[in-house]
């Protein structure tokens, strides 16, 4: 999603009949969406059981559209230091946070973006912007130290690439991903 409004609706009500009830649906906007846009996919899709993400590209207009949305929202573009995490709960902008890591600044920052999420009692998504099997390990590590009721998702880039070039990175398996413990 993203695109035309029409075509994102039609998708996301799509999408949602193909789904068990118990399945998650998050239709990530990637900053798609101009607000009078999200307006109205939000609006088509009131009674849809989806998350919305990062529907605009900037804080104020992702706030625009949750206040007049009653799905739970996942920002995460704009969400790059502990000060705009804190800004964006204050202002309840989000019921989830994506924690990238290389835009938090590395694993360090993240890691605080992560601990200051928790504190907070904020669910959390753990990946990256992209990666393979180094950056996989990095997400799987700082996933695996998430306390789960928190951890909403984590991403593992390396089933994404046709090239490993570690050996032991964490590999998904019927739907889970682990860090070695060696």
């Amino acid at each position: 999603v993203g695109g035309d409004p029409d075509v994102d609706i039609e998708r996301i009500i799509e999408v949602r009949k193909t789904l068990s009830p118990t399945d998650t649906l998050v239709a990530d906007a990637n900053t798609g969406w101009l607000p009078h846009q999200a307006q109205r996919v939000v609006r088509a899709v009131s009674n849809v059981d989806v998350y919305i993400e990062q529907p605009c590209a900037t804080l104020e207009q992702c706030l625009l559209v949750r206040q007049n949305s009653t799905h739970p929202f996942i920002l995460d573009e704009n969400i790059d230091c502990l000060h705009t995490l804190l800004q964006a709960h204050k202002e309840r902008a989000m019921d989830c946070i994506n924690i990238k890591i290389s835009k938090f600044g590395g694993l360090t920052n993240a890691k605080q973006g992560r601990d200051l999420a928790v504190s907070l009692g904020l669910a959390m998504i753990i990946e990256d912007t992209w990666g393979g099997d180094i950056v996989t390990a990095a997400i799987a590590h700082l996933a695996q130290s998430t306390p789960p009721q928190l951890l909403f998702a984590a991403t593992d880039f390396n089933s994404y690439v046709t090239q490993s070039i570690a050996e032991g990175a964490p590999k998904r398996e019927q739907g889970t991903m682990r860090a070695p413990n060696t």
